[in-house]
């Protein structure tokens, strides 16, 4: 699955349009990339 791919499922299954399915998705991604770089640790659970 690419990030497009990743998006369109994330638009299908919450109901948002694919701009802000991929907003979120970028949101979620750098949230995530910005505490690794900084040493942090990322734990999703479920």
């Amino acid at each position: 699955m690419n990030k497009s791919e990743l998006v369109s499922a994330i638009a299908e299954k919450s109901g948002l349009s694919k701009v802000d399915a991929k907003k979120a998705l970028d949101a979620t991604l750098d949230a995530i990339s910005g505490e690794v770089k900084k040493g942090g640790k990322v734990v999703l659970v479920g």
